[in-house]
């Protein structure tokens, strides 16, 4: 139990750092205050949010099937954009590095998920496949995100690397859903990682993925 708790201690420290680093890659990109105010407390909102609603299962139903688990997942991604709507405008104002580098928490979320394979938090085959693939998105995105800091073209690698990161991201959710949530149950302490973490993501890579179709329509 000690060691569950270390553990998701350890998760919800991951998601202040994620927010706190948004939050200052925005304002190192001279976002307006009044935006940084809405982001402040979008993600501050949204943090609480979290801890309250799902971290101690008081709303998902104990026999929640795996297909109804997984629709609400995509659902939560859905209303996650219309949370995040409102800076949609100053993330697509960020350049590409910007957008890539929160991704390299997914290192530390990663290494999270092998250590709770390690303490039988989460069944191993899972934890280790999963761990390995946040730690590999993570070191691409950060690798990748140099690169683009120092003007290399890598267009193709931007949207390589943004694809892999939403399959990791898939292959997450529907391992939690359709593999291991009878050996998890829903009070686990990776939900506080599936509705806040991944979500702040998968968005990330989308209007990553928009800014190279915007960027590819100019030249073109």
């Amino acid at each position: 139990m000690e060691i569950q708790f270390a553990t998701t201690l350890y998760i919800i420290v991951m998601n202040i750092a994620l927010a706190f680093t948004l939050l200052k890659i925005l304002s190192h990109n001279n976002t307006k205050d009044r935006t940084m105010k809405i982001a402040f407390t979008i993600l501050g909102a949204w943090l609480l949010a979290t801890l309250l609603l799902f971290g101690n299962n008081t709303v998902l139903p104990n026999n929640i099937s795996s297909f109804a688990l997984f629709s609400i997942i995509l659902v939560g991604v859905g209303v996650s954009g219309l949370v995040l709507s409102p800076l949609f405008k100053a993330l697509l104002a960020l350049p590409q590095e910007f957008l890539l580098l929160p991704q390299a928490f997914r290192m530390f979320f990663g290494a999270g998920f092998i250590v709770e394979a390690v303490f039988d938090i989460i069944p191993a085959g899972y934890g280790a496949v999963d761990g390995i693939l946040h730690i590999a998105t993570a070191f691409l995105a950060t690798t990748l995100a140099i690169y683009v800091a120092r003007g290399a073209k890598v267009t193709k690698s931007l949207v390589l690397v943004n694809l892999f990161g939403l399959l990791d991201i898939v292959v997450v959710a529907a391992g939690i859903a359709f593999f291991i949530l009878g050996d998890i149950g829903i009070e686990h302490n990776v939900f506080y990682a599936v509705f806040f973490a991944a979500p702040i993501f998968i968005w990330l890579h989308l209007i990553s993925l928009y800014k190279v179709y915007k960027d590819n329509k100019k030249v073109s």
